[in-house]
């Protein structure tokens, strides 16, 4: 329970985080049946919309991708600092704790125990072990960097001690606070939570961890350090200002809207900064993207990252705002960056994790599987949803009644669950390829960690 064992605890988190992700998403499965016939599970009280979206949301923000981050910083800053991780007993407890954290939020939410604030929803106990697990992470990971015998802080560093920084700020100005207030504030305060959540913890990691695997995967050095020490800056710049769009139109003040609008349209600058050194770092290898599932999913959550970045702020703009903004267009949006985005670069470094300690992935036809039921299972869900949103946005314009809206959207709402269904089963061959690897017999790999292929051109 508390090894010492290198890696014991970066593996933990990942394996873990496999576990929360199949049940995270067959709860979205349970909320993608509901659209379409809604009396499913009707007299069961734990399973109502309500109180199973919430934990979908929170299994696939905390247990999924949250646990999956803390895996992936404790298995690259000892690489990138060359020593061991400060403590790895310490390391265990933290996997334990946000384990137990994640079963009781899980019980409180289907109990219907919440503050009714979307996204932030655990109960005050709940939020105050989330902050104490994230400084205890943080602490083990920056007196690792403290105790770095490599002098230069590769850019993904950069981005990790910014993120351990930043969380537990957001976390509690967008979760405690708010409920002791109401109204505006509390939305404001809502999506400065929500808004920076993406931007200073699941963007600037996930960005950390595309910047590790790129020069592995590619065996190529990083097109720019510089343009990615750019790129880290205007995040840290800009991403904090960018809550107030989704209240655009709202009773806020106009200097607020624009505050969220302005900032929203730079940040093509950061997203520029990453597609280019991502394109820049493969130009010459793309042959290499055929061969390599990770490459393949890399690449793919660029792409991803770069539309999600595009489409927001598009959609913060006053005038789409006002037709798009409480349709089912902005939950296509949110599953963008989470799911399109970043999810697959999470996919990249437990290939990669895996293939380092063990030699070898049990299957590639798993891998290929994995990929594409993941990849056009998304593509039908978001396209799906975004025409369902737009029609169902302007039929809201046109003033006709709200059922002749919903009534619309029903074979969207299907294509919608046959997106989600071949997600899910694209995350079944996930981790039951993860799992027949962990049980083959290990194959000595060498580990060339910040050799030349993560040094900055």
């Amino acid at each position: 329970m508390f090894s010492r064992a290198e890696d014991s605890a970066a593996r933990g988190f990942m394996f873990s985080s496999i576990v929360w992700l199949l049940i995270a998403m067959s709860c979205g499965l349970v909320i993608a049946a509901k659209q379409m016939a809604p009396d499913v599970f009707a007299h069961v009280p734990w399973l109502t919309y309500g109180r199973i979206r919430q934990v979908h949301v929170n299994g696939v923000l905390f247990a999924w991708m949250s646990m999956a981050y803390v895996g992936a910083l404790y298995y690259i800053i000892p690489r990138l600092t060359r020593v061991k991780l400060y403590s790895e007993k310490l390391a265990q407890v933290t996997l334990w704790l946000w384990n137990l954290l994640i079963v009781l939020a899980v019980v409180t939410l289907l109990a219907g125990m919440t503050t009714g604030v979307e996204y932030a929803e655990l109960i005050w106990p709940l939020d105050i072990m989330v902050a104490v697990i994230v400084l205890l992470v943080g602490f083990n990971c920056i007196k690792t960097v403290a105790a770095r015998k490599e002098k230069q802080l590769y850019v993904s560093i950069w981005y990790f001690i910014g993120s351990l920084i930043w969380l537990p700020l957001v976390y509690i100005v967008g979760n405690i606070p708010s409920e002791w207030i109401g109204g505006i504030q509390q939305a404001n305060m809502n999506w400065f939570y929500g808004h920076n959540a993406i931007g200073l913890w699941f963007t600037t990691v996930g960005v950390g961890m595309i910047y590790y695997l790129l020069p592995k995967l590619t065996n190529a050095p990083l097109y720019s350090h510089r343009l990615s020490m750019i790129g880290f800056w205007a995040i840290a710049t800009l991403y904090v200002w960018n809550g107030p769009h989704h209240l655009v139109n709202g009773p806020i003040p106009l200097w607020l809207m624009k505050a969220g609008i302005i900032p929203s349209l730079m940040l093509i600058i950061p997203v520029w900064s990453v597609v280019a050194n991502v394109f820049g770092t493969i130009k010459g290898h793309w042959h290499k993207v055929s061969q390599s599932i990770g490459l393949k999913f890399l690449v793919t959550g660029t792409i991803f990252y770069l539309i999600t970045c595009l489409q927001g702020p598009f959609q913060s703009l006053m005038g789409p705002s006002s037709v798009l903004k409480f349709t089912v267009w902005v939950p296509a949006h949110a599953h963008m960056p989470l799911f399109g985005g970043f999810s697959p670069v999470i996919f990249a470094l437990v290939y990669y994790m895996l293939e380092k300690s063990n030699g070898r992935i049990y299957s590639r036809g798993a891998q290929e599987a994995h990929y594409y039921f993941s990849v056009i299972g998304f593509l039908l869900f978001g396209f799906s949803m975004w025409i369902a949103g737009v029609l169902q946005g302007f039929s809201w314009v046109e003033g006709n009644p709200f059922m002749e809206s919903i009534t619309a959207m029903k074979s969207m709402m299907i294509i919608r669950s046959v997106g989600g269904t071949m997600m899910l089963i694209g995350q079944i061959f996930f981790a039951w390829n993860v799992w027949k690897t962990v049980r083959l017999p290990k194959v000595k790999a060498a580990d060339r960690d910040l050799d030349s292929t993560v040094t900055s051109a």
